[in-house]
């Protein structure tokens, strides 16, 4: 199969192999019940990483192009999707449109990190994201119904950009609970923690200006600070949050316009910064004035030990902007989330936002604010924190059991995934293809890396499957690691012994 990508272009290698297939199908080339290359065989002669052949083959499979046979192979369905479905190669146009592109540069990291779990019999340990199956859909509809049949003319009209008032009161007084003061119109209400950052990075962040980041860390904020237009320094991340002594080490030679943390079960280590930590933290910032984000969307999920003041409630000179949404305790699909933050702040931020969506969507506020006003929210983050706290100590028991010895793991007291050093010799990258062909996903470390990306890094998630199915993920993570170990020590070269025994 002869295939011609073009490395100069903008577009992802594997979208070039999709539409490279596409191509092939629509013209004939390629037929139904025809075999195609080996993921590793069509890497090795393209030159890719097997992983971008992967990728490509599975949304080629979404798109119900191609079927997968275990122990056969990879085949050209025998029920081709529609014609329609098959994109034929654009007329010849007077626009070059992938030279006016802005270059990106990160990769397109969540359709990575999700491109695997389009297949149903695959158990997913990858995104941490709530389990749809807890979800209280009965509950949350009625919310719905009731805010639609009283407020609904001007629910489904358009809004105030700061957003829902009601649901800006709710949010000030919950914070208020956890130390944070903060009045109502110091909160902004957003769509989800990533525009949020980005907002952020809007009205602080200029071209050529330094920000700080964890590293590793949330690969969301490294989509938005490690842009063409910015520049960044990485800051390690230890057992208790972020390394504070290389922080103030590197703040005292270089000027960062934000720190960006995650202090509470920290994505994707799973650590949390003590209070001293924390204090220590808002000292430094105090003493080179540069603000902190903190981004606090893990911390209502502590399963285990006290609770510890989130930044914000320790911060006495205003320099913590503080984010958080529902989409880890509630509904991702409502992308409601929130900033609180200095009253200046959020001014800034709200002309920030109207250059761009307005408003978020009132109805998905009002039907948030509804269903937490009658303390629905409250019960359901119970309910999922008893479920996500044995899904974790069975994740945490099944590695045990199942992992080499060698393999290291973080022990969470709250929060949503669990992260992973294997053994030195194994790249996790080459292990989520293996496990891919074996049912499970999982997100290899090096996504997570603003640099000195670690390759033996992984992240398990255990909120999106049942303790039966994370321990069979686990065991067929451990058994295919036992296996890969076990060949490397039969191939690897038996040492000289010459040498030794003169010395004896």
């Amino acid at each position: 199969m002869l295939l011609e990508l073009k490395r100069d272009s903008h577009t992802p290698l594997y979208s070039q192999i999709v539409t490279e297939v596409r191509r092939m199908i629509a013209d004939g080339a390629l037929k139904a019940g025809d075999r195609l290359p080996a993921n590793r065989e069509l890497a090795k002669s393209l030159g890719v990483n097997r992983n971008t052949v992967t990728t490509a083959y599975a949304e080629l499979a979404a798109e119900g192009l191609i079927t997968s046979r275990v122990g056969s192979g990879t085949y050209i369905s025998q029920m081709p999707a529609p014609a329609s479905r098959i994109r034929e190669e654009a007329a010849p146009s007077p626009m070059s449109w992938e030279s006016l592109l802005s270059v990106q540069s990160r990769d397109n990291w969540l359709q990575e990190m999700s491109s695997f779990d389009v297949r149903r019999e695959v158990i997913s340990l990858a995104l941490a994201l709530p389990s749809a199956d807890l979800f209280p859909l009965d509950d949350f509809r009625r919310c719905v119904d009731l805010v639609l049949r009283k407020h609904g003319r001007v629910l489904l009209q358009l809004g105030t950009t700061s957003g829902y008032a009601p649901l800006q009161e709710y949010i000030a007084a919950q914070l208020a609970l956890s130390g944070v003061r903060v009045s109502a119109d110091e909160v902004l209400i957003t769509n989800g923690c990533q525009q949020s950052l980005d907002l952020i990075r809007q009205i602080l962040v200029g071209p050529g200006e330094e920000v700080a980041l964890e590293n590793p860390t949330y690969p969301g904020a490294l989509s938005v600070f490690c842009g063409t237009s910015s520049r960044y320094f990485s800051v390690p991340v230890g057992p208790n949050g972020i390394d504070l002594n290389v922080l103030e080490d590197v703040l005292s030679q270089r000027r960062a316009k934000l720190i960006y943390v995650v202090p509470s079960f920290q994505n994707p280590t799973g650590v949390t910064m003590n209070a001293a930590a924390r204090r220590r933290l808002i000292g430094i910032a105090e003493r080179y004035r540069v603000p902190i984000v903190e981004d606090d969307i893990y911390r209502e999920l502590r399963y285990d030990g006290p609770d510890v003041p989130p930044l914000k409630a320790l911060d006495e000179h205003g320099l913590v902007i503080y984010i958080s949404s529902f989409s880890k305790v509630g509904f991702p699909g409502l992308r409601v989330g929130w900033i609180a933050a200095p009253r200046i702040v959020i001014d800034h931020l709200n002309r920030a936002k109207q250059r761009s969506d307005l408003h978020a969507s009132l109805l998905a506020q009002a039907a948030i604010h509804e269903f937490a006003r009658r303390g629905l929210l409250a019960r359901h983050i119970k309910r999922v924190k008893k479920a996500y706290a044995q899904r974790r100590d069975e994740m945490l028991e099944s590695l045990e059991k199942y992992f080499p010895d060698e393999a290291k793991w973080s022990r969470p007291d709250g929060g949503m995934s669990v992260w992973v050093r294997l053994p030195d010799s194994l790249n996790s990258s080459q292990l989520l293809l293996q496990a891919v062909e074996n049912g499970v996903t999982f997100i290899s470390g090096d996504h997570f890396y603003a640099s000195s990306a670690q390759q033996n890094m992984m992240r398990l998630s255990f909120t999106m499957a049942g303790p039966q199915a994370i321990e069979e993920a686990v065991k067929r993570l451990g058994n295919l690691m036992k296996s890969r170990l076990v060949k490397m020590k039969k191939h690897r070269p038996a040492a000289r012994t010459d040498g030794l025994r003169a010395l004896v």
